[in-house]
Order: C-alpha cells, then structure tokens, then sequence
C-alpha cells in the first residue's frame, strides 16, 4: 500500500549522504548484493552512491513521507533511460518504487520521448517481474561491466512505450 502522504519531489546537495546510504542498503539487500560474494568494495561502493547523489542531485527524484525518504531515482543524462531506483528496504512493496517510476516515466514523457529504457540485473527476480508488471518488455541481455562494482554483471536492458508514435 502506497502510504498516502508519499511526495515525490527533487533531491537537493544536502540529502546526497542520506540518498547514497538508501541506495546502498537496497543494493545490499537485493540480488545484486546478495550474489556479490564479496567482490565489491562496499566502503567505495557506498561512498560511490554517496558521490552520484550529490554530484548529479538534478537528475533524482525522491519519494518521502512525512520527513522520512523512501527512495529515489535517476535519469543520469536527463534522457529516456532510468539509470537508478532505489527503494529504501523498509519501503519495499508498498508502492514507492512504481510512483518513482510513474514520475520518471512522466518527465521522460514530457521532454518528447516515446519510449523509457533501463537496465536491471538479470539474477534480480523481483526486479525483472517489477519492470514486466509495469509494462516493460527486455530488448536485450548480456554481460556488462559495472564501473561501481569493478566486474561484469548479466544485465537485461527494458523498453516501454510511452505514447503512440506519430
């Protein structure tokens, strides 16, 4: 259930730790983390959020309710491809993450874009089954290397239409 004072809003250079540590616990809590096996450097990881969310704060939106932020996303290069979404793990399920993604979508729609892309890890389950529910189909899978995590991930990258093409 969406809590039902949830905003969705633009981040500001002052939440950029606060954002890097949600993003972070997400990764650690997701398939993502899970199949890390330790590979990862989690202190330069974290401070790898911590970095992105401050260096490019006008590409997020934030999810909050009341005084407490329950995720953000990204659209790094302010074009049609989500780059992140993350759900603070607490916030999981109940709804934050599709009102992102609507409000991502939205903007992508806005800026003349017919279509919205991104990527996911393929091991990531729910993740795939997230996107699939929300009307994105895969376009392509492969091996991808993850400048953060420093190795290659199985990734499969998602398309969903917009609107009709003219």
């Amino acid at each position: 259930m969406i809590p039902t004072d949830l905003v969705i809003g633009p981040a500001s250079p002052d939440l950029a730790e606060s954002l890097g540590m949600i993003g972070f616990a997400a990764w650690e809590q997701s398939p993502f983390g899970q199949d890390d096996a330790g590979r990862a450097d989690r202190q330069k990881l974290l401070a790898a959020f911590v970095s992105f969310c401050h260096d490019k704060q006008h590409t997020l939106l934030i999810a909050a309710a009341g005084h407490q932020i329950l995720g953000w996303g990204a659209r790094e290069d302010m074009d049609n491809i989500v780059t992140d979404l993350w759900v603070a793990p607490i916030a999981q399920g109940q709804g934050v993450g599709a009102a992102l993604l609507d409000a991502l979508e939205g903007a992508i729609a806005k800026r003349g874009f017919e279509f919205s892309q991104l990527e996911t890890y393929a091991g990531n389950a729910g993740a795939v089954r997230f996107y699939e529910r929300r009307g994105y189909e895969p376009i392509w899978r492969g091996m991808k290397f993850s400048a953060s995590l420093n190795y290659e991930l199985d990734k499969v990258r998602f398309r969903k239409f917009l609107r009709e093409a003219v």
